[in-house]
């Protein structure tokens, strides 16, 4: 991308324009300061959040900015076809919010139909008998490996103990 990035400066001018203005020698290294810092920040909540809600709030990033830019910077709303594109992504928003909520009526009139509370066969025997007996299982093998080793030990120590008998 960088070549075709400085050929497109050459041909606007962009070059003279960065040598003729002193601002953007000290406002690009920030420039990249805070992209990297906003680029982290992104990573650290893409692992912390669930993936749904990061999702929803990538489309809503853009939603955002185009309202910041158009109330406190008071950006022009014809520029670069960007009504259309906060359009679309304004519509791809809403299509997304629609189905989550089709989706979540969808789930609470299947749980009243089957009966919340009634145990059902798919879930048999219930997960939580499950769980425990495998916590079970593990706490008996870690105690049945503590009463080994001592028995190892105790072992160790009673032949120890007949050989100095048989000296």
């Amino acid at each position: 991308m960088t070549p075709v990035v400085l050929i497109a400066l050459y041909l606007n001018g962009g070059f003279t324009l960065a040598i003729s203005t002193d601002k953007f020698w000290y406002l690009l290294p920030l420039l990249g300061i805070i992209s990297t810092a906003a680029m982290s920040l992104t990573m650290v909540a893409s692992q912390k959040l669930p993936v749904s809600l990061f999702g929803t709030l990538c489309y809503l990033e853009p939603i955002f900015l185009f309202i910041f830019s158009i109330t406190i910077l008071h950006q022009s709303i014809d520029e670069g076809g960007s009504l259309f594109m906060y359009g679309m992504i304004f519509v791809a928003l809403l299509m997304m919010i629609v189905d989550s909520a089709l989706g979540y009526l969808a789930r609470k009139r299947d749980d009243r139909l089957h009966g919340y509370n009634e145990p059902q066969v798919g879930s048999f025997p219930p997960r939580r008998r499950l769980k425990n007996r495998r916590i079970k299982g593990v706490l008996t093998a870690h105690r049945f490996r503590k009463i080994r080793k001592y028995q190892q030990k105790i072992h160790k120590m009673t032949r120890k103990i007949e050989e100095l008998h048989s000296k």
